[in-house]
């Protein structure tokens, strides 16, 4: 395997455990280069990011290559009886009106709107508009148009939803609730992005655009800016925002275009908007070091608060 391709797999592996000045050090070429290796991403064996690991951990602290017991031990699931036991299931659908509007974003998370729109139907009615309404415009149109293309007689539509929440509510009692990820490379290419100079990223994946337009849609699915912070139900922007000092709102809305930041604090409660404003009227001129810091924070702490659920983000 060439150098280039072990460093995408490397990242891939441990690129969320890299200090922030690892990537600060590398020039935009390196960058460049780094991308192009992980949109190309070889499909890897356990032996070989056993290997790559085990060279990388030898590099770092100069020790001389020597035998190592597997990293990758296959053990059989402790609960393997529970799917091979004949008891009948109650169906799911029963449940499904008792779910509390948290219990049903779990359900819901990362669905398409055609499954939003079988579960909204059959669970409880205030809960499931308090939920649609938090979606964006024209994903909850989207939704609206699923409900009314659902045939309420048909039996294998009930069946199939009854088997899509099986599989939800054995992985919500596992906790083994995750954000989908339909491309890998592009997954870790925007967490990649997400973790340097806001500047530097964004020309970077307009690169990427022009190269391979198709791929540049994968990674902007986990690619988020600033920008994305509109597509945040009011409420949970604000609450998500209330969590930073306003000062570092502030510095971070200074570099965003005028209608922006207008939309942005239109949507904030008026008692934040009020903290942000006063600060950004009393603050004279910042660096671009100061506001890319700033929008930086608030980039990561997006990622991690959408990766755990936190935060609910729908791309438009």
């Amino acid at each position: 395997m060439h150098s280039k391709e072990k460093a995408a797999v490397l990242f891939s592996m441990i690129g969320e455990h890299l200090p922030k000045e690892v990537l600060s050090e590398l020039k935009n070429e390196e960058l460049e280069k780094l991308m192009d290796a992980l949109a190309k991403l070889p499909k890897t064996s356990k032996m070989d990011e056993r290997n790559i690991l085990n060279t990388f951990n030898q590099t770092i602290s100069g020790d001389k290559p020597q035998k190592r017991s597997p990293l990758y031990i296959v053990e059989k699931p402790k609960n393997e009886q529970k799917y091979q036991s004949n008891a009948p299931r109650t169906s799911p659908l029963n449940d499904l009106k008792r779910k509390t509007k948290e219990e049903l974003e779990l359900i819901i998370r990362g669905e398409e709107p055609k499954t939003i729109a079988r579960v909204m139907c059959f669970c409880d009615p205030d809960a499931a508009s308090r939920i649609i309404e938090e979606f964006p415009e024209k994903i909850r149109d989207n939704i609206v148009k699923e409900i009314q293309n659902i045939d309420f007689y048909s039996e294998s539509m009930k069946s199939e939803l009854e088997a899509f929440l099986f599989f939800k509510y054995d992985l919500i009692e596992s906790r083994s609730i995750v954000t989908k990820v339909k491309n890998r490379s592009g997954k870790t290419i925007a967490d990649l992005l997400s973790r340097i100079n806001p500047h530097i990223s964004s020309k970077l994946f307009s690169s990427i655009k022009e190269r391979d337009p198709e791929f540049a849609q994968s990674v902007n699915e986990h690619y988020y800016t600033i920008t994305d912070l509109m597509n945040i139900g009011r409420t949970s922007l604000s609450n998500f925002l209330s969590e930073f000092h306003p000062i570092i709102l502030a510095c971070a809305l200074k570099g965003v275009e005028t209608d922006l930041k207008k939309n942005i604090l239109e949507r904030c409660d008026p008692w934040l908007s009020k903290q942000i404003n006063i600060e950004i009227d009393s603050m004279g001129p910042i660096s671009y070091a100061e506001i890319d810091l700033a929008q930086k924070a608030i980039i990561e702490s997006l990622n991690k608060a959408i990766d755990s659920g936190k935060i609910k983000l729908w791309k438009v």
